[in-house]
């Protein structure tokens, strides 16, 4: 699966759980400075990833994610 699939994707769930336009949503976004995602909507972002594409991420990788670039690098190493 390419980046820009993973990409578009995650910009769909961001959209539907924090009501963001994905065309606000680039790479560059931090979570929680440029999308101002509370911790909640963050979490819920990442369970609906983890369906998405089947897969798991531990609390570890997720402390570790800031931005929607390390968000899409993440799920791209782990498909």
């Amino acid at each position: 699966m390419s980046i820009e699939s993973i990409m578009e994707k995650i910009k769909e769930i961001i959209e539907d759980i924090a009501d963001i336009s994905a065309d606000e949503v680039s790479l560059e976004s931090s979570l929680i400075d440029d999308l101002d995602l509370s911790s909640i909507e963050v979490m819920s972002i990442i369970s609906n990833i983890e369906k998405e594409f089947s897969i798991n991420v531990s609390e570890s990788e997720l402390l570790e994610i800031s931005t929607v670039r390390e968000l899409v690098e993440l799920v791209k190493n782990k498909i």
